[in-house]
């Protein structure tokens, strides 16, 4: 199998356990990370990489925050355009997070991130200025910019993403749309369930 491995907390929570399975089961995988730590973090499990392109048989991640209708919130760890990437290219998208995760409304997370062309950030910045956005001092691992939007108590996301996306030099953002069936919450005795 070709798995793709997520960036964050819950992510590399999930590529240690799957190492486990490499190392003592003999379970024969490639992993395909979204960030330089990732990789590291598969390299340290044990866990064979290799590079994006040939279709993956499962991809999984964390996540910065779901809400009920199945939108979520990545890229707090500045990976959102890789893990879009790797998540279409999967015939099923895992997200794995613990219960504060799950939350009525985006809103209570409050952060929209963008990774942006370098020589569009300022532009960018400047005709979102009413969504507060906030410069990151460091690039994504591709030399993204990351800006953090801060939508209003009540924001249309869906609305705010399009608009952010649309704009010159916005490679991504980081509003998805998850199958709540896919997404596994982990509880602190150790058990699993799905959120839909």
């Amino acid at each position: 199998m070709r798995v793709g491995l997520g960036t964050g907390r819950a992510a590399t929570a999930g590529i240690v356990a799957l190492g486990a399975r490499v190392r003592d089961e003999g379970l024969r995988i490639t992993g395909v990370a979204t960030s330089d730590r990732s990789e590291q973090a598969a390299r340290d499990a044990g866990i064979p990489t290799g590079p994006p392109g040939a279709p993956l048989d499962l991809a999984f991640d964390g996540a910065d925050a779901i809400n009920p209708e199945g939108l979520c919130v990545k890229g707090a760890g500045g990976a959102m355009v890789r893990e879009r990437v790797l998540a279409e290219s999967a015939p099923r998208f895992l997200v794995l997070v613990d219960a504060p995760k799950i939350v009525t409304s985006l809103d209570e997370w409050g952060i929209l991130p963008l990774a942006v062309v370098p020589f569009a950030a300022d532009r960018v910045t400047d005709q979102l200025a009413e969504l507060g956005p906030t410069r990151r001092d460091e690039l994504s691992d591709d030399g993204m910019v990351l800006i953090d939007l801060h939508p209003a108590a009540g924001a249309d996301w869906r609305a705010v993403a399009d608009r952010a996306r649309a704009l010159p030099g916005v490679l991504d953002h980081g509003l998805f749309h998850l199958v709540l069936a896919d997404v596994l919450i982990g509880h602190p005795d150790g058990t699993v369930t799905a959120a839909g």
